[in-house]
């Protein structure tokens, strides 16, 4: 194995540093869940109106919408903000980033969020896929072309090659 080939090989984040990322953004997400549900919850109590007809359906319905909308936003607009990944991800120095090397768009990590949560609904073992493909993407990232990646690695590797576009030569 060559310098070159290791040194690309260490770029792609794995299976198990995939999945500690995860159980971070996980914990934080339902932290956030828990405070909005209780902080909507507090002011419908405080502002005596939690027995109408349109809190409980809110009650029975709010958390549902919580749990399909809050990691979606949460995900999506880490990933596609400046830092590319979400606190889980930037913890252990991985972003995520298109075929290109570049940051995704509101849609593309849209997309490569939906595929990953229905993927993960109804295979709960979809996420070891990671374990064994060259590139160590999922599923929901072979059907969006994207790549979590070491940053530091990653530029490291831009540094050593003499021309760009590097990330190309990398994720292809």
């Amino acid at each position: 194995m060559t310098a070159t080939s290791d040194c690309t090989k260490r770029i792609y984040g794995g299976f198990w540093i995939r999945t500690a990322a995860f159980a971070m953004d996980f914990i934080i997400v339902t932290v956030l869940v828990f405070l909005i549900g209780g902080g909507v919850s507090s002011i419908l109590f405080l502002l005596g109106i939690e027995e109408t007809a349109f809190v409980h359906m809110f009650a029975m319905l709010g958390p549902l919408i919580l749990w399909l909308v809050m990691p979606w936003l949460y995900c999506v607009l880490w990933e596609t903000s400046k830092v590319k990944a979400t606190p889980g991800k930037l913890v252990f120095s991985l972003i995520v980033v298109d075929k290109e090397g570049k940051r995704l768009g509101f849609m593309h990590a849209s997309g490569r969020y939906w595929i990953k949560a229905i993927s993960f609904m109804f295979v709960h073992i979809i996420y070891i896929v990671v374990a064994f493909t060259a590139k160590k993407q999922g599923v929901h990232d072979l059907c969006t072309n994207t790549f979590v990646v070491n940053k530091k690695e990653l530029q490291r590797h831009e540094q050593q090659l003499p021309f760009p576009p590097v990330a190309s030569n990398i994720m292809n």
